[in-house]
């Protein structure tokens, strides 16, 4: 599945966080954060609520 979530208020530290914690998963077939449009487009065999808390494990908001 390829999720597209929001991430209101992405900082550029933010963002790289993401990207790395989601792209050093082995579930995770893409991922791409978009600072511009505070979206994280994401390609997994995980649900949207598992990528979501993921996310928020970081201290980044997602929905």
């Amino acid at each position: 599945m390829t999720y597209t979530l929001g991430l209101p208020d992405i900082t550029r530290e933010g963002a790289g966080a993401v990207e790395q914690q989601l792209r050093g998963r082995n579930e995770i077939d893409y991922v791409d954060v978009d600072q511009s449009t505070e979206t994280a487009t994401v390609t997994t065999n995980l649900s949207y609520g598992e990528v979501r808390d993921l996310i928020q494990q970081l201290g980044v908001a997602a929905n």
